[in-house]
């Protein structure tokens, strides 16, 4: 036999040898250690309970990587999941959580929602989110049961709250609550004292144009300087509205 052939049988051997090691380790080892990672406000154990995990050694029979990963996938606020089994005998869960910049209140039921306009419900009414609140949107009008929300509205509310935070943290900070429910302006209410602030709305028209990002991008310096220059003696008034929607001035109207 050539040196060849004998190192070729050699390579063979070692990997089915290799092969029915692992498969043994797989198949015979307990694992004693779980590993969770990537998780900021879902507890340990409530991902260990939605898994239905314990930390005590686990027999090789209760352990299924795509069942784990399903049940765990299926909390609302977790975007991703990766289950794997590690030498020598260790069960690795890796979380991406879904991370909420707005609550979005639809009447009776209140919702989180992420920059990808996906919805998620709050999962423990106790956890409390200092987020800025969209209100008013329409409802989708396809039935489709996943899509409860149009799109378009959802997309403005996070355009002015996403970049009211881009431009200025103290902006960001003064902006309670978004409401659309006016087709003729945005009705951004401030944290201070819950005045609205009326800013200007293209109904028909994408906030996806350009013109229109612009647009609301000048009001939102707008409103930054406001609140820089007035807001000491805003807040001394009975202030009724701000109106941001005109080109060249800034409509107080208080009962002062």
């Amino acid at each position: 036999m050539s040196s060849k052939k004998i190192i070729l049988s050699v390579i063979v051997i070692f990997l089915i040898a290799f092969s029915v090691l692992s498969l043994k380790w797989r198949t015979g080892n307990p694992v004693d250690k779980i590993t969770v990672s990537g998780n900021y406000t879902i507890s340990r154990a409530e991902i260990l309970n939605i898994a239905r995990l314990n930390d005590s050694l686990i027999s090789e029979d209760e352990i299924n990587i795509e069942v784990i990963q399903d049940r765990i996938g299926k909390h609302p606020e977790i975007k991703k999941v990766f289950v794997s089994k590690e030498l020598p005998s260790e069960l690795k869960i890796d979380i991406i959580e879904r991370r909420p910049v707005a609550i979005l209140n639809c009447g009776n039921e209140i919702n989180l929602i992420d920059e990808e306009l996906e919805t998620f419900p709050f999962k423990n009414p106790s956890k409390m989110y200092d987020l800025p609140v969209i209100s008013g949107v329409r409802p989708d009008n396809s039935k489709n049961p996943l899509k409860k929300f149009n799109k378009e509205d959802l997309r403005l509310g996070l355009f002015v709250i996403l970049n009211s935070y881009k431009q200025s943290k103290a902006a960001y900070n003064n902006i309670s609550e978004v409401n659309l429910s006016d087709s003729s302006k945005i009705i951004v209410y401030m944290s201070e004292d819950s005045s609205p602030f009326y800013f200007p709305r293209l109904y028909k028209e994408s906030i996806s144009n350009t013109e229109y990002q612009n647009l609301i991008l000048n009001k939102l310096i707008v409103f930054e300087n406001y609140l820089k220059q007035c807001l000491g003696n805003h807040l001394k008034q009975q202030v009724n509205y701000v109106d941001l929607r005109y080109s060249n001035e800034v409509i107080v109207n208080s009962n002062n």
